[in-house]
């Protein structure tokens, strides 16, 4: 059996802000660690800088084949907390979520949110959403919901619904 085929991401929380250390010390050990980042503004005392923060802060992903899951040695490495579980199960991460976010990277290693803030969306912005190739629907931008998803309020049955759509199916209206 190919151990690399059998590879899958499992997410790993991290104590608060020490995204970096739990890393640093999974690489030690030999682990392939994946840390997305973003770019981020932080003002401070009339500073203003650029700087790359976690994209999802007090997470990370490890790449784990079988016989790497030993979850004790996971959890008690250092700025680490342990693999996200459910019971007795440990829920692996979708190859495709991983590299999707790691196809988006610019050369920085930082996965850029500017696509986002150019669509010039804000919460109450009315919306054409694109349901099919001759379809499409009148709302209510809403909010982001992670990278390439938005919630657009969308009339249906006289009634506002929550509906969570992939950003590139919106377009100001």
């Amino acid at each position: 059996m190919n151990q690399d085929a059998s590879r899958e991401w499992f997410a790993i929380r991290t104590k608060p802000q020490q995204e970096q250390t739990a890393r640093l010390h999974y690489q030690r050990q030999g682990y392939v660690v994946y840390l997305p980042m973003m770019r981020v503004i932080v003002r401070h005392a009339r500073k203003v800088e650029e700087k790359l923060k976690p994209f999802f802060p007090g997470y990370l992903f490890l790449h784990l084949a079988p016989l790497e899951q030993n979850w004790v040695a996971i959890s008690s490495t250092r700025g680490a907390l342990g693999p996200i579980f459910f019971g007795d199960q440990y829920p692996p991460v979708p190859d495709w979520i991983i590299a999707d976010l790691q196809a988006k990277e610019d050369a920085s290693g930082a996965v850029p949110l500017a696509e986002l803030q150019k669509k010039g969306l804000a919460p109450g912005i009315a919306v054409a959403v694109q349901l099919d190739d001759d379809t499409s629907a009148q709302g209510l931008f809403y909010s982001f919901s992670g990278q390439d998803n938005v919630v657009v309020l969308l009339n249906f049955l006289n009634r506002q619904v929550k509906t969570t759509l992939p950003l590139d199916r919106v377009k100001l209206g």
